[in-house]
C-alpha cells in the first residue's frame, strides 16, 4: 500500500495543527511520523508552534464539560465535510476538536482559495486585488490573502499594509492580525504589527476592531475560537455598541492578550507616508526614530547613554537613503553615529 503524503499549506500553526491531530488518529503512520520529523527540522517557527499545538492537545481533558457553541457549530460542519473526503476524517470530536480542526480545515484543504505575498528587508510592494481592492505591503512583511463567495479577509502574519478597500454590500472585508480583527465599513486604512501589539489607523472612512474572544483565558486557544467562529459566520458583523467605530484620523492598538486600548487621533498621512518612500516624526523619541528607520535597512542601533534615547526629533526622512538619514541627524542633534561590525551603529555625544 503507498504511504500518503501530506502537502502542507497555511501558517505554521495551522501546520502544526494538522500534525498533531494527525498524530492522534488512526491514520498515523511511520511514513507519516517521518514526514513530521522533516517538517520540525525545517525551522524553529515549527518546532514551536508544535509544541504549542501539542499542549493545547494534552490540556483538552480539562475543557470537555466546557459548553462551545462554535465547537457545536463546527463539529456540525465538519460532519458534512467528512461526506466530501475531507483530509481528516477519523479524528475524534471530543471537546475542542470540531473548532480545531475546523480551523485546519479551512488553512490546509482550502489553501488554492489562498494567495501568499510578502516583501523582503527595504522593499516595499502594491498589489491589485481581484475585487478591485489594492493592498500595499511595507519592509519585511508577509500576509495572505483570501477570496470567497462571501467573504474577503487579509491575514498579516508580521509587518505592515495598507488597504484600500473596493466597496461590497454582500462580501465584507476583514484583516486578521495578531489576536484581533479590523472590520472594514469602506475605507483605507493601515495597520502595523509588532512586538505583540497591532496598530491600526484609519485615514479615510472607519474600520471596527474585533479583538478575539476571552473565553478560555489561553491566549492561543482563544485566538483558534475566535477565529474558527469568524469563519463558520457567527460573528462576522460586529455590534456597533459593542466595537465602537475607529474614524478617520484616528488610531488604535491592541496586545497579544486581546487588550484593547483607547483610540487617540493622529496625522494620518505622516504615518502612511512610507507608501511614497518617507518616514515622518514629530516630536519622537530618537529610538522610536531608529527603531523605524533599522526596518527599511540591515542594521542594528546601540546608545551609549540611556539620555539619547530620549532626544525628540522632528523630521521628514527618505526612507531608502541610511547615510543621509544618519547625516542629517548628527546636523541637527547633539548627536554622533560610529558604524561599528556586524551592521551595528553607535549613537553616542557629540558633546564634551
Amino acid at each position: 500500500m503507498k504511504s500518503k503524503t501530506y502537502k502542507l499549506s497555511g501558517t505554521p500553526q495551522e501546520q502544526a495543527g494538522f500534525w498533531v491531530f494527525t498524530q492522534h488518529s488512526d491514520e498515523w503512520t511511520t511514513a507519516a511520523e517521518q514526514q513530521l520529523q522533516a517538517w520540525l527540522a525545517e525551522n524553529d517557527s515549527n518546532r514551536f508552534e508544535y509544541e504549542r499545538a501539542l499542549q493545547l492537545w494534552q490540556q483538552l481533558d480539562q475543557l470537555k464539560p466546557t459548553r462551545f457553541p462554535a465547537r457545536e457549530a463546527a463539529q456540525e460542519i465538519r460532519a458534512k465535510r467528512i461526506q466530501r473526503k475531507q483530509r481528516i476524517r477519523k479524528v475524534q470530536t471530543t471537546g475542542l476538536m470540531g473548532l480545531l480542526v475546523l480551523t485546519t480545515t479551512f488553512g490546509l484543504n482550502d489553501y488554492r482559495l489562498t494567495d501568499y505575498y510578502a516583501t523582503a528587508v527595504g522593499e516595499r510592494k502594491s498589489i491589485d486585488l481581484a475585487d478591485g481592492s489594492q493592498i500595499t505591503l511595507n519592509t519585511d512583511t508577509q500576509l495572505s490573502v483570501k477570496m470567497t463567495g462571501n467573504r474577503r479577509v487579509i491575514g498579516l502574519e508580521k509587518g505592515e499594509v495598507y488597504v484600500s478597500v473596493a466597496h461590497e454590500i454582500d462580501r465584507p472585508f476583514d484583516v486578521i492580525a495578531g489576536n484581533g480583527r479590523i472590520h472594514d465599513i469602506g475605507t483605507r486604512f493601515n495597520v502595523y504589527s509588532a512586538n505583540n501589539t497591532t496598530q491600526v489607523t484609519v485615514a479615510e472612512g472607519q474600520v471596527q476592531i474585533i479583538p478575539d474572544s476571552k473565553i478560555t483565558g489561553a491566549r492561543w486557544l482563544d485566538h483558534v475560537i475566535s477565529r474558527s467562529a469568524f469563519w463558520l459566520h457567527l460573528n462576522s458583523t460586529p455590534k456597533n455598541d459593542e466595537t465602537p467605530a475607529l474614524l478617520a484620523g484616528q488610531q488604535i492598538s491592541y496586545d497579544d492578550q486581546s487588550q484593547v486600548y483607547a483610540p487617540i487621533a493622529t496625522n494620518a498621512a505622516n504615518i502612511i507616508a512610507w507608501r511614497s518612500g518617507r518616514l515622518v516624526f514629530e516630536m519622537a523619541p530618537l529610538e522610536t526614530v531608529l527603531s523605524q528607520v533599522q526596518r527599511y535597512h540591515k542594521v542594528s542601533f546601540q546608545y551609549s547613554g540611556e539620555a539619547l534615547k530620549q532626544i525628540r526629533v522632528s523630521a521628514s526622512f527618505e526612507i531608502d537613503n541610511l547615510p543621509k538619514i544618519l547625516n542629517t541627524l548628527q546636523a541637527a542633534l547633539p548627536i554622533k553615529t560610529q558604524q561599528l561590525q556586524d551592521g551595528k551603529i553607535m549613537i553616542s555625544t557629540n558633546q564634551g
